[in-house]
């Protein structure tokens, strides 16, 4: 068979593909899974990172989610506190780009509830804009207003109280702080009372002695003798330096009392006049009674102690009764001159004199006898006493119109008070009555009234 050859183009030959094909292949398909990957680490991984006083401890999908979860730790501490609560630490979100990190917003709540602690929500007491002391709530404060009221309330159904104040300004802020640095009301109140000790010096004079000086300055003599550590014991010396531990109130408490007291109304004294009595003689005829009178006073104190007062008002209860006297008007009917007989009949024996001896100054003379001798009236005159008389023991004193004579331990008087005596008269019996070691009369001459000046009796007689 005949091989019959085509007319026309021969068909070329098949070839494989050139090898830059191949790397433009693989190029374009590296740059399109770069573009990807890129694509997606562009898109992805943008989180929040969430630090504890710097240090991170977690990361968030959004902002928003920290502030949930604060409120909720918060919620948890507030229930736990009672009380509105802020954390003490603080708290940052910082955006991160991190693509292949895993946020976790349980583990953030689990870290920050384990690692933030809170302060309470509670009230600040202050003075003249001063911080002293906390307390938990507003009631608190008012209890710490009313216990410095109450410290110095009156008491008693005749004193009320019109107005109370302090010097300060005690005020309160909102403040947070830890629960154990919140107080009770009774301390808060104790210490403003209280307040800081001030030092002071005292100088010791006559009289002075450690329990004086410290229930004067409401110390205990502990604590005088513990801020004084020179003291010898009890030992004071006047010019001694005292070192005092004074307490200085943070606050000054004023009071403004009403006061209603009764109070006594001095009687007046009258005279009138008997002629049956000598004129040295008084007698009483009617006591006298008080009236009374209710007062009000209006009384500002500071700290309790009293710095003014005030008379607002006054009521009489009842008038006074006036004191009646009665006033003798008669003469002495025999006045003495001065020329005295020996008062003790037989005359006796003087055993002692006028003036000074071994006990002391003696103000008159002794004259011993036996007990139940006479006394005989040294001049004529009136009885002005008449009774026993402390060491004297029993006595009689004449007034003689310029000189008194005394009669003392007697056994007995015979005479009585306001009796005109002739001169040689017997008035008592010798005795040893009072401050007495045997039977005499001690007697006495003396001028210007019972008690005054002594005159030596030897000077008017002999014995």
């Amino acid at each position: 068979m005949k091989e019959v050859k085509s007319k026309g183009r021969p068909r070329p030959r098949r070839r494989g593909a050139p090898w830059y094909a191949y790397i433009l292949f693989l190029a374009f398909s590296v740059f399109s899974i770069w573009g990807v990957l890129n694509h997606y680490i562009a898109n992805t991984g943008h989180f929040y990172a969430v630090y504890i006083n710097g240090l991170e401890i977690g990361m968030l999908e959004g902002a928003e989610e920290l502030e949930e979860i604060i409120l909720a730790l918060e919620e948890e501490a507030a229930k736990f506190y009672g009380g509105a609560v802020k954390p003490v630490e603080t708290i940052q979100l910082h955006p991160v780009h991190r693509p292949f990190a895993e946020p976790g917003g349980e583990r953030v709540q689990s870290q920050l509830r384990h690692a933030l602690t809170y302060k309470k929500e509670a009230r600040m007491i202050t003075v003249d804009g001063k911080d002293i002391l906390p307390v938990s709530c507003v009631d608190q404060v008012n209890t710490v207003i009313d216990l410095l009221a109450g410290e110095y309330v009156p008491e008693g159904d005749h004193i009320s109280l019109q107005e109370f104040m302090m010097s300060e300004k005690v005020e309160s802020r909102r403040y947070f702080c830890f629960p154990e640095e919140i107080r009770e009301a009774e301390t808060v109140a104790a210490t403003l009372l209280r307040g800081t000790d001030r030092r002071e010096i005292y100088l010791v004079s006559r009289g002075d002695s450690l329990w004086k000086i410290a229930r004067e300055h409401e110390l205990s003599v502990d604590d005088l003798k513990e801020a004084n550590p020179q003291l010898n014991g009890d030992l004071l010396q006047i010019g001694d330096e005292l070192s005092l531990i004074v307490p200085e109130p943070l606050v000054n408490v004023v009071t403004v009392e009403r006061v209603v007291v009764e109070e006594n109304i001095p009687f007046d004294r009258e005279y009138v006049y008997d002629s049956s009595m000598w004129r040295t003689q008084t007698r009483g005829a009617e006591e006298g009674e008080f009236g009374r009178r209710e007062v009000v006073y209006e009384v500002t104190r500071e700290n309790g102690l009293k710095i003014s007062e005030e008379k607002i008002s006054e009521k009489l209860v009842k008038e006074p009764k006036n004191e009646i006297v009665a006033r003798g008007t008669a003469n002495i009917p025999s006045r003495g001159t001065g020329s005295f007989v020996w008062p003790v009949q037989g005359g006796g024996r003087m055993t002692s004199g006028y003036g000074w001896r071994s006990g002391g100054f003696h103000a008159g003379i002794d004259i011993a006898a036996r007990t139940g001798t006479s006394i005989l009236a040294a001049d004529s005159g009136v009885v002005v006493y008449e009774g026993w008389d402390g060491a004297y023991g029993r006595s009689i004193v004449i007034y003689h119109g310029h000189y008194y004579t005394r009669y003392a331990h007697n056994s007995a008087n015979l005479v009585s008070r306001g009796d005109a005596v002739s001169k040689g008269q017997v008035i008592a019996r010798m005795g040893s009555s009072g401050r007495s070691t045997g039977p005499h009369l001690h007697f006495e001459v003396r001028t210007g009234g019972i008690h005054g000046p002594t005159v030596n009796p030897l000077n008017f007689f002999s014995p």
